[in-house]
Order: structure tokens, then C-alpha cells, then sequence
């Protein structure tokens, strides 16, 4: 009886396990609307992924699936059919794109409706939509692993080069440089030590023997005249005598008046001499009396102290960062300079080179005959590195910026933790070509010291939703890497290259 039992309930359960599977498969293949609504197709240079019943999404939202995959002979291009619902309406402004839904290798294709009419040499022209059988012409797919090896494989050897070339130059001609500059500033240092000690004691001297000895100087120079007066009395009231000694004691005696009159000239121009150094005439006496010279080598010695100081602080942190937007499956690549001349101050330069490049917003206004006034917004993106320029103050752990980010004014905040471990930074900027402003947030943590760290974060946070017109639509995520060093001879390079451009604008 048991027995019985056990297979009736096998079988039963056979029968309810086949049933629920065939409504499965019935409810399957009408979700999957087969047979439904029409046809078009894209041509794609490489379809691998792409499979029948492979999802077509739009906005996020499913309008469709993949049917069926071709080679197409004329192009040589994998020809993919796609099913799309009936309710939805594509025009021939429409886009397709291959997108990568995981980091598996799973794909799903994207479609961008369009738009019903567009704007051709100024005026409103109508797009019509796609029929059954009919080709989406604009097609993107995103580059494949295979394309990135190949180009980092060619790029390599020639950053490699240029790292070889970067090493033999800072350590070679530019560090010799430095080293021979350090070495005449400290001996120029000590020289010009010396000769203030010299100077101050030549005036010392000078002065000393100008104040205090001049009275002497004076007797003397009395004295002196009081004897050649004397002299010259003596020889006046001896003359008859002397005349007959006979001609040769003649001749000394003129040789000798000759000689006292010469001292008394010198005297006088000593003493005239001594009166001007006293009194602080000529360079002399300026030296001896006005110690503003003195001064100004103080003053040029304090500011090359400040000068060396200031270069000594200066740091030149250089970070090189990769990120990879995963929904827009490309990298974005940073190269930054911050320039710290002190722990609270700085200023950051950094090259950003993004997929999106630069955009440019442009709204026209007019009057249509048929259907009255119109508007119409015009976004256009060019191919340019976008440059950042902002000026930095941090208090404690927090630190705000100012200045120009990405190409366009902006500003931004930072949060340090963990001894500056980790680092919590957002930035709004770009407020004219979208609806909204971008905001980006990003988490920077150290795994290697301080010099690797891992990224992560959003960016363009408030335009996650495409608005007709503007260039909204451009949410997404990434993560990546940064390498961040302190480089000393980019700070030798700067110290020099700034004096080398000062000297040629000078002359």
C-alpha cells in the first residue's frame, strides 16, 4: 500500500513539474514578444557577445531584443536584426550602441530613440521614422581589449625612451647645475660676510681717527708752519752770511726751501682733506659717516635668506591618476602638479584628458511661418585636453579650492583622514553646457604608503537623466589608480626656468 502510494505521488509530481515548466516556456516566449512589433538592423564591425535574445535597452528601460545575427557580405560587418516593441518609435537620427553590462563580458545593446525633427541650415526639418526592415546608420561600439594592448604595446617602448632620456638629463647636466649654484651661493655667502666685517672695521677706524685724533692732527699741522716760519727767518736774516760760503751751500739751501715749501703744500692739502672726511664730503667721508650702505647689504643679505628659505619649503607634489567610467566603458587620465610653498597653502595645475572632451552649449531663437516661435539648443564636443587651475587653503583636516577646473570655473573641497590615508574630495563646475552643474565625488585611499592609492567614486551626479537639448545623461562611475611622488628636480627645474624667463623678458 505504500508502494502504491510513492508512485502515485511520483508521478503526480511529473505531471505538475511538466506542466509548470511548458506555462514557463509559454510565458517566456510571449514576454519575450516574438514575432512582435518590427525589425531593423545595425551593422557592427565585431558582434562578439551579442547573442539572440540579447537584451536592447533604452533609458534603462527594455524596448526590445536581438533576433538574429548575419554577416553581411557587402561590408564584411556582422549584420544584427533587432526586434522592438511596437509602442516604441525610432527615427533615422537614431544611434545604437554596444555596451558592457558586467565585467564578464556581458553585453547589451543601447539604442538612442532620436528625435522627430532637427535643424539643417538654420531651419526645422522633420525626421521620419524607421519602418520594418530599415538601418540604424549610427553605430558605436566601444574598443576592445585587443585595440588598447595594441596601442599600449606601440606606446610603451616610446614613453620608455623617454623616461631613459628624463633620468640621464636630471642626473646629469641639471643636477650639476644645482649642486654648483648651491655651492657658489654659500661661498658668495661667506665673502660677502667677510667684507661687511672688513667694512665696519675700515669705518670704525676711519671714524675713530677723524673724532678722537683730530685735535692732534691740528697741532701738528701748527707746529709745522711755526718751524718753516722759522726756517724761513733763518735764512732771510743769514742770507748775506750764507752768500759767502760760496755757491754750492747756496744751491743746498734753495733745494732745501724748495723742499719746505713743497711739505707746507702737502700739509694744507692733508688737512683739507681731513676736514672733508670729518665732515662727510666726498665717497670717502660718505663711507665713513652714513651707514646706509651698510644697510642695504643687510637688507639684500636678509632677502637672499628669505629667497633660499622660500625655494627650501617649496614642495612640487606630482600625481599621475587613471580612471576607468565604466558605464561610458572608456579611461579618463589626470597628470597634476601641486606647488605647497607652505603645509596650508597650494596651488594645483593638472591636464585632464577626458573621453567626453570639451562642450560647448548654443541656443537659437527664431520665428517659423507654420509653426511660430522655437527654440533650439545646439551641443557640440570638440577634442582638447581640458587644463585646472586652482588655488588651495587647508585648515585642519579640511581644505577648500577655488579657480578654474576642467576647463570651466568651478570649486571644490577635501577631507582628510587617517594621517591624509584617505582622502574625500567634491567638485562642481561646468555650469553652462549642462541642465545642471556636474558634481563629481571621489574617495581616494592610500594602499602603498603614500604613494599608490586606490580611486573611486561618481561623476556628473544631478544631469543622471537625458532632457532633450542639453547635454544631460552623463552619470556614471569609476574606479582607479593614482601614483603620487615628491619630485625635487621638477623644483629645480621651476627655480631655473623661472630665472632663465625673467632674464630673457628683462632684456
Amino acid at each position: 500500500m505504500r508502494r502504491s502510494l510513492a508512485a502515485l505521488t511520483v508521478g503526480a509530481l511529473t505531471l505538475v513539474v511538466l506542466a509548470a515548466t511548458y506555462l514557463l516556456v509559454q510565458y517566456t516566449s510571449e514576454r519575450m514578444g516574438t514575432g512582435k512589433g518590427y525589425r531593423v538592423y545595425g551593422l557592427f564591425r565585431n558582434a562578439l557577445g551579442i547573442y539572440e535574445k540579447t537584451r536592447v535597452l533604452s533609458a534603462g528601460l527594455r524596448i526590445g531584443q536581438v533576433e538574429e545575427r548575419v554577416l553581411d557580405q557587402d561590408s564584411g560587418k556582422a549584420k544584427v536584426f533587432v526586434r522592438i516593441d511596437p509602442e516604441i518609435r525610432l527615427y533615422e537620427n537614431a544611434t545604437v550602441g554596444k555596451k558592457s553590462a558586467s565585467l564578464l563580458g556581458e553585453y547589451y545593446l543601447d539604442i538612442d530613440p532620436g528625435t522627430p525633427f532637427e535643424m539643417k541650415n538654420g531651419k526645422k526639418v522633420e525626421v521620419p521614422l524607421l519602418k520594418d526592415g530599415d538601418q540604424i546608420k549610427d553605430v558605436t561600439e566601444p574598443t576592445e581589449v585587443g585595440d588598447i594592448m595594441d596601442a599600449v604595446s606601440v606606446t610603451l617602448p616610446v614613453l620608455k625612451a623617454i623616461l631613459d632620456d628624463l633620468k640621464g638629463l636630471t642626473a646629469g647636466p641639471i643636477k650639476d647645475i644645482a649642486n654648483n649654484t648651491n655651492e657658489m651661493i654659500e661661498r658668495n655667502s661667506i665673502i660677502v660676510e667677510r667684507l661687511l666685517g672688513r667694512m665696519d672695521e675700515i669705518a670704525a677706524t676711519v671714524e675713530g681717527i677723524a673724532k678722537s685724533e683730530a685735535d692732534d692732527v691740528r697741532v701738528a699741522i701748527r707746529n709745522v708752519r711755526e718751524i718753516t716760519e722759522g726756517i724761513k727767518g733763518l735764512v732771510g736774516t743769514t742770507q748775506g752770511q750764507v752768500s759767502g760760503a760760496g755757491e754750492d751751500l747756496r744751491s743746498s739751501l734753495q733745494k732745501l726751501q724748495h723742499s719746505i715749501d713743497s711739505l707746507d703744500k702737502s700739509l694744507d692739502h692733508v688737512e683739507k682733506i681731513t676736514g672733508k672726511v670729518a665732515d662727510g664730503e666726498g665717497t670717502v667721508g660718505h663711507l665713513v659717516t652714513d651707514d646706509t650702505v651698510a644697510r642695504n647689504l643687510d637688507d639684500i643679505t636678509d632677502d637672499a635668506k628669505g629667497l633660499l628659505r622660500g625655494v627650501a619649503r617649496l614642495q612640487t607634489i606630482v600625481g599621475l591618476r587613471t580612471e576607468y567610467n565604466y558605464l561610458a566603458s572608456t579611461f579618463k587620465n589626470y597628470v597634476t602638479v601641486t606647488l605647497m610653498p607652505r603645509p596650508d597653502k597650494f596651488y594645483m595645475i593638472e591636464i585632464v584628458d577626458d573621453p567626453r572632451g570639451y562642450r560647448k552649449k548654443q541656443s537659437v531663437q527664431g520665428v517659423d511661418s507654420r509653426t511660430g516661435a522655437y527654440s533650439t539648443t545646439t551641443i557640440t564636443t570638440s577634442e582638447q585636453l581640458r587644463l585646472t587651475f586652482m588655488f588651495g587653503k587647508r585648515i585642519g583636516p579640511f581644505a577648500g579650492r577655488f579657480g578654474i577646473k576642467e576647463s570651466t570655473g568651478g570649486v571644490g573641497a577635501d577631507l582628510y583622514l587617517f594621517d591624509d590615508r584617505l582622502l574625500l574630495s567634491a567638485d562642481i563646475f561646468d555650469m553652462r553646457s549642462n541642465q545642471y552643474p556636474r558634481f563629481t565625488a571621489r574617495a581616494s585611499l592610500a594602499v602603498y604608503k603614500r604613494y599608490i592609492y586606490l580611486v573611486g567614486g561618481v561623476d556628473d551626479v544631478f544631469n543622471y537623466v537625458r532632457t532633450q537639448g542639453t547635454a544631460g545623461g552623463f552619470f556614471d562611475w569609476f574606479l582607479g589608480a593614482q601614483l603620487v611622488f615628491n619630485d625635487e628636480d621638477l623644483k629645480s627645474l621651476l627655480l631655473f626656468g623661472g630665472g632663465s624667463a625673467a632674464s630673457s623678458a628683462s632684456k
